[in-house]
């Protein structure tokens, strides 16, 4: 089984998507380009951001596939929620494509997954992230803490304070990066090497079997366990 993942996301998500395939097993080995899959391989690409990916990636990507039959089994494209649903997000994607193609006539099935609400979401639903104890008032994370305990409650329906001017996948990136700055953890889209760790990613694995947290996450992960099982 070949596979081409697509990711809006062009930085944390795929520096650290092929490490959590190395923690699972994942059977198949990344290849850099569509010539080069034989037997059990992936590709990883970038949409770059929804805007370019639902207008530019995904039908270069489409193409590319239709040009090189026999390649690809399955397109898994990966998308923020952003402050829309997740049924409406992926239905925009499938409509981008009906608008161009007859899907029938692909060789290849294309599956859509989301982050509810980003990718920092899923990440806030690491067991042990969120500190115990008191939490310095005065520290900048406390407004955060204040607002929503994601130890407790689903990160992914963490709402944004009324007072707040922002999207929630941009609230929900503000509350990961001062939590780990009251930690004092670095924490960076273009260095998220704190988050690539197989304790880490164990530790969002524990909590989706624990709880029924993060379940855009759980769909996504139990996606890839299922495919490694066939």
């Amino acid at each position: 089984m070949n596979y081409y993942f697509l990711l809006e996301d062009e930085k944390s998500f795929m520096k650290i998507l092929p490490r959590w395939f190395e923690y699972i097993n994942f059977k198949c080995t990344r290849v850099a380009d569509i010539k080069d899959v034989e037997e059990n391989n992936y590709i990883l690409q970038s949409g770059r951001g929804v805007t370019r990916l639902i207008t530019n990636a995904l039908f270069d990507t489409i193409n590319t596939i239709i040009c090189n039959p026999g390649k690809i089994d399955k397109l898994v494209v990966l998308i923020d929620t952003e402050n829309e649903s997740e049924e409406y997000r992926k239905q925009q994607i499938f409509s981008k494509i009906q608008e161009s193609y007859d899907m029938e006539k692909f060789d290849f099935e294309i599956l859509i997954f989301v982050c509810n609400h980003c990718f920092e979401s899923w990440l806030l639903g690491a067991e042990g992230l969120y500190p115990q104890g008191e939490v310095d008032s005065e520290s900048d994370f406390y407004p955060y803490h204040n607002h929503y305990n994601i130890a407790e409650y689903d990160p992914e329906e963490m709402p944004v304070p009324t007072h707040c001017n922002e999207t929630i996948a941009k609230y929900h990136f503000h509350y990961l990066c001062e939590l780990f700055r009251y930690r004092r953890i670095r924490y960076s889209k273009s260095k998220p090497d704190v988050v690539a760790t197989r304790d880490y990613f164990y530790a969002m694995r524990d909590r989706i079997e624990h709880t029924e947290h993060i379940p855009s996450f759980a769909k996504f992960i139990d996606f890839i366990i299922r495919e490694n099982n066939t």
